[in-house]
């Protein structure tokens, strides 16, 4: 059933904006490799890549305008894209999904030194999957051409998520790092 909802919602997603669905599509695919490469249970590597396929479901409430502008947003538009994690949240609620796919959604703009959105979590108490996601959604972000810029390469993406680590939860990303690296990350 957690199948067919996420499939459901993914279709809504690439419905109405086909990049995102490409974004998650991918994200899903690389979630499962990176939960294998990391050891995690069968369950987890099921949960990661579900909550991976959905995790920008709140971003279907923001203008197509605000999401595709070509330019830097504003202040208040930056504040309306930072709330798509609770509306995303907000939007499941109903469905009483596994909470680990729900903490996907809400928690993956969390960044380990607490810098991060929503709530500002910290280090541990940013659930696992959620930490994955963070690494693995800002990855796509970069390598994927968007109206606001050029997808860059595998190995400059790595440099730039580099210097910004302290977002990013270190042994994780080192992990994923590796996994990229002995090219089993898997993109369509």
């Amino acid at each position: 059933m957690l199948e067919k909802i996420t499939k459901f919602i993914g279709g809504l997603v690439e419905g109405r904006d086909p990049d995102l669905g490409g974004h998650h599509s991918r994200i899903g695919q690389s979630a499962s490799a990176f939960a294998k490469h990391i050891s995690c249970t069968p369950e987890e590597t099921m949960l990661i890549s579900l909550g991976a396929k959905i995790h920008d479901l709140g971003k279907l409430s923001i203008s197509d305008h605000i999401l595709n502008k070509p330019a830097r947003l504003t202040a208040a538009e930056f504040t309306l894209v930072k709330q798509h994690p609770e509306v995303g949240h907000e939007l499941m609620v109903p469905l009483n999904l596994d909470p680990r796919i729900s903490e996907i959604v809400l928690y993956h703009h969390e960044n380990f030194d607490g810098s991060g959105y929503p709530k500002g979590l910290t280090g541990s108490s940013i659930p696992l999957l959620a930490r994955m996601a963070r690494i693995l959604d800002s990855y796509d972000a970069l390598t994927m051409d968007r109206p606001y810029h050029k997808g860059v390469s595998s190995e400059e993406a790595l440099n730039i998520l580099q210097q910004d680590i302290s977002l990013y939860d270190p042994e994780l990303f080192k992990e994923f790092c590796v996994m990229v690296g002995s090219n089993k990350l898997e993109k369509t």
